[in-house]
């Protein structure tokens, strides 16, 4: 993890920056997936100025406080990035969480009887791969079974989700 620490248009005490690196160093506990954490310190008129910017996996928090001394900006900063922290540390449990009930629940079993299964015996013609997507074509099929004349292997031709066209050829099986 790297905390960059810039000042703008102001002069910040060595001990202050000591402060905040000891105070952010702290945050890797809430969230391991932090990679950069920046702060930006400026004077607004008479108040000073903590800006805290967290790049997370794929994500950034941002927050901005002010005060009339930089060590209380800096706490009040730091105290909301935790929360984000630690609201975004729950997000990512509570998404883990549910897809692991969503695969228990969807993971039960549903008797042949009570399905409604149209069963029909084929034959697989010898066919050219082109011959197979125009008997496909024809018959308003999304696949279709068939013999390579080119190879003799059982193959299908079958139209994909963006229109285009794959071919499987299916091996015999090898003892193993």
């Amino acid at each position: 993890m790297v905390i960059n620490i810039r000042s703008i248009k102001v002069k910040v005490p060595e001990t202050l920056l000591d402060y905040i690196n000891e105070k952010l160093s702290k945050s890797q506990k809430f969230f391991a997936g932090i990679s950069k954490i920046e702060v930006f310190l400026s004077r607004e008129k008479y108040l000073y100025c903590a800006e805290i910017v967290i790049n997370l996996l794929g994500q950034t928090l941002k927050v901005k406080k002010k005060s009339s001394d930089f060590r209380s900006a800096v706490d009040m900063a730091v105290n909301k990035v935790e929360q984000q922290l630690v609201k975004e540390k729950e997000k990512v449990k509570e998404h883990r969480k549910t897809g692991k009930y969503l695969l228990q629940e969807e993971s039960f079993q549903i008797p042949l009887d009570s399905l409604n299964l149209d069963k029909k015996k084929f034959t697989p013609e010898v066919l050219t791969v082109n011959e197979a997507m125009d008997k496909m074509a024809d018959n308003d099929y999304v696949f279709w079974i068939f013999i390579n004349s080119e190879n003799n292997k059982l193959s299908v031709v079958h139209k994909k989700y963006d229109s285009s066209y794959g071919l499987i050829e299916i091996e015999k099986r090898r003892n193993v």
